[in-house]
């Protein structure tokens, strides 16, 4: 009994003086000696001082290293009694201890061999070393602790002095400043780099080989900064194509996010891909190809000196705050050095991506609790990130959120910060309250929805007041936005537009918007700038052709006198307003809206495919008992109805081809068919117009009975209704404005059989 009470004691004794690396403790600074690089086995001999302050009272240090065997500790400042290896943990005991705010060196030689993965860790290839500073594999990532013994986080940031010694023909070059370069006198020589910032373990780097260097300064706005580059013999004549425009990009990034935080621009080629080492950039030789193919990388990796490196995200989960805008500015460059339309479609197709990437439940992620897994995911982190950060942009205004920005980078300089940090430092700086923006888009999973309709359009002197109707879903877990903001784009029916930025809380709200433009449609998100449950595209066709929308819509003009402004839209949501007819469903997943301006005679066409693919049709079509139909509606305010259609496929898929391609909405909807008849719901060409176009006089054919015409303009208005008890009647459109109107035809309960489009010249 007493033996096994004594073990208890002893191992009570251990757990409770357990430690986690960094804990009570704070780094100042590490002094790293690469005394002993073995190009042939693979192995260091090394020796680090790690100055530290106690921020507790503290009888033992933890640090982190990874595989490599620790020989001796001895310390300037604390005594030590004994130090133990346990794993990647190195645990330093002290036989008195540390009081808080007090200072210590401890001193640490060590060696063996190194660890690498597929992708991290300490790199050689053919007489090259380096290491990368994060692991995709590892978990953690970091894998500073590969190379020295270190508090290996996010957030522990330090100053760092590298000494590397490697054989006289052999260059080392590491982050930081070049303090010296010693000729030993035995065959080596031993180059000294400081780093005066405070940057996290992960970003202190270093590299060895036969390399040479490729020099130039740039300009900077507050001084003139080096520009090195580092190649193997043979690719140096490829350096200056492939950075050609290294100082604009350096330029812009100053113009948008302040000084350059670092020493010089660096760049070194690393036998696996690209890291974001301070002042020594990891890029792979697939990088450097002469000429601009593969120039993002080298914006990417260059913005996160200061998205990442000046300020670091303070977990692994919140890697969005890294390489989302890191991501994000790879593309934004582009704006500066290649114009605004290069940029612009560059992240439209990312934003295309991320929508359809969101779409799939198992994607549900919220962007500030990534698994450790996906942390380096490409769409999960990088392209999402990029596209929530290019949405920030257009919700605050490029002005405004490069200035919340700058603030963000000043007030986190050379530390860590957390999503909520970074949305409470823009609503500081701005005065607009982010807490909306940060639910809706970073905390909550999946994508918002923004519905928008023109309802009212009045004269306000030489102004117009067009009123819409906003509304917000949420495509992925229940969530109802606030503070919600989306760019809405009004048209008037010359097709000049007139964007403004409309604000509104929860579900619906109706907002008045005073236009220079007499507006026929509005657009939400015209022109692709916000992350939502939408895909569209817009096109002015001057002649024939297809405009593929996305897959599931496609538009064809098939003559065009003059031009045709079309816009088409699939929206990953519900429609509104279900029809209350037993035996006919609705989509639950998608509805497309649809607006042509023709400017002149058009002849335009629209496919829309059905699929009982669970991401298209599924949710209605089951069985072939379940017979797909067309339904259309000019405006939400109408009911669904079906219209003039050619069918093709079977029950499982198959495409409606529309000619004549009307405005207005359209979705899919199922009928069962053991309860109605496809024929109840197919709508005949039942009601022509001629002539059309007209200038004055238009004749309605018809071959319904006791039926009712009501015509609507292109926002749903009703213009006039009269009672139709004859096959043809004429009637005069002669004080009709010039524009587009639709033609209803109504059966006795006033459901709306059929639709024809009438232009008035």
């Amino acid at each position: 009994m007493k033996r096994i009470l004594t073990l208890l004691l002893v191992f009570t004794a251990l757990f409770a003086n357990a430690q986690t690396p960094g804990e009570n403790i704070d780094v100042t600074n590490y002094e790293i000696h690469l005394n002993n690089i073995d190009f042939t086995n693979h192995t260091l001999q090394a020796q680090t001082i790690v100055t530290l302050t106690a921020v507790n009272p503290t009888n033992t240090i933890a640090l982190d290293l990874k595989t490599l065997t620790v020989s001796s500790v001895t310390a300037t400042g604390a005594n030590v009694s004994n130090f133990s290896q346990n794993g990647d943990i190195l645990t330093i005991n002290l036989s008195s201890a540390m009081a808080a705010n007090a200072t210590a060196s401890f001193t640490i030689t060590y060696g063996g061999n190194t660890f690498n993965e597929s992708w991290g860790g300490i790199m050689w290839t053919n007489g090259y070393v380096c290491n990368m500073g994060v692991g995709f594999e590892s978990i953690p990532h970091n894998l500073g602790k590969c190379w020295f013994p270190c508090v290996d986080n996010f957030t522990d940031k330090a100053t760092y002095d590298v000494f590397v010694t490697v054989p006289t023909e052999k260059t080392a070059v590491c982050g930081g400043n070049l303090e010296n370069d010693t000729n030993n006198g035995n065959g080596t020589h031993t180059v000294h780099s400081v780093v005066p910032q405070e940057i996290a373990t992960y970003h202190i780097s270093f590299a060895a080989g036969d390399y040479v260097e490729y020099t130039d300064t740039y300009n900077g706005v507050e001084r003139d900064i080096p520009i090195t580059v580092y190649v193997k013999p043979n690719q140096i004549n490829s350096v200056s194509g492939t950075f050609v425009h290294v100082k604009d990009i350096a330029n812009f990034y100053e113009t948008c996010f302040g000084p350059y935080p670092f020493n010089r621009i660096g760049y070194v080629i690393t036998s696996v891909g690209c890291m974001e080492h301070v002042d020594n950039i990891g890029i792979t030789s697939g990088v450097l190809t002469g000429n601009t193919t593969q120039e993002e990388y080298v914006a990417h990796e260059m913005s996160h000196m200061w998205f990442g490196n000046k300020v670091t995200c303070a977990t692994a989960e919140d890697m969005w705050l890294n390489e989302g805008f890191a991501q994000f500015c790879g593309v934004f460059y582009r704006a500066d050095v290649y114009g605004e339309d290069d940029f612009q479609q560059a992240m439209s197709a990312k934003t295309n991506s991320i929508t359809t990437w969101c779409k799939s439940e198992s994607n549900w992620i919220p962007l500030n609790n990534i698994p450790q897994t996906m942390t380096y995911d490409s769409q999960a982190v990088y392209n999402r990130g990029a596209v929530v950060v290019n949405t920030l942009m257009y919700y605050l205004g490029r002005d405004t959120f490069l200035a919340a920005m700058r603030d963000h980078l000043n007030n986190y300089s050379y530390n860590a910060s957390s999503s909520e940090q970074l949305r409470d430092d823009i609503t500081a700086s701005t005065g607009i309250d982010m807490s909306g923006f940060f639910d809706t888009y970073v905390f909550t999973a999946g994508m918002p929805h923004y519905g928008v309709d023109l309802l009212n359009v009045t004269p306000n002197g030489n102004q117009y007041d067009a009123t819409v109707r906003m509304t917000y879903q949420h495509y992925g877990p229940e969530h109802v936005g606030q503070n919600n903001r989306v760019e809405v784009t009004f048209v008037d029916n010359e097709g000049h537009l007139q964007t403004e930025l409309v604000n509104w809380d929860g579900a619906e709200e109706n907002k008045t918007v005073t236009l220079d433009i007499n507006p026929i449609a509005a657009f939400g998100d015209y022109y692709n700038h916000f992350l939502d449950a939408k895909f569209d595209n817009n096109k002015i066709a001057t002649e024939t052709g297809n405009i593929g929308i996305n897959q599931q819509l496609a538009i064809t003009v098939s003559s065009v006198a003059d031009s045709v402004m079309i816009r088409g839209e699939e929206h990953y949501v519900a429609p509104d307003n279900d029809p209350h007819t037993p035996g006919l469903t609705l989509s639950t997943k998608h509805f497309w809206n649809v607006f042509r301006l023709d400017f002149g005679d058009a002849d335009v066409s629209g496919k829309f495919t059905f699929s009982n693919n669970a991401n298209m049709d599924g949710d209605i079509i089951h069985t072939e008992n379940d017979s797909a139909v067309l339904l259309y509606r000019a405006n939400f305010n109408d009911p669904w109805h079906t219209i003039p259609y050619a069918q093709q496929g079977n029950w499982k898929i198959g495409f409606f081809t529309v000619s004549d391609l009307p405005s207005g909405q359209y979705t899919i909807g199922a009928i069962d068919k053991t309860q109605l008849g496809l024929n109840e719901f197919k709508d005949e060409k039942n009601l022509i117009l001629v002539p059309n176009p007209t200038e004055n006089l238009v004749k309605i054919s018809t071959n319904a009975k006791k039926s009712e015409i009501l015509i609507v303009n292109n926002l749903g208005n009703k213009i006039t209704s009269f009672p139709i008890s004859e096959n043809d009647i004429t009637i005069s459109v002669e004080d009709f404005p010039a524009g587009v109107y639709y033609v209803n035809l109504l059966d006795e309960k006033k459901n709306i059989i059929s639709t024809e489009k009438l232009v008035k010249k």
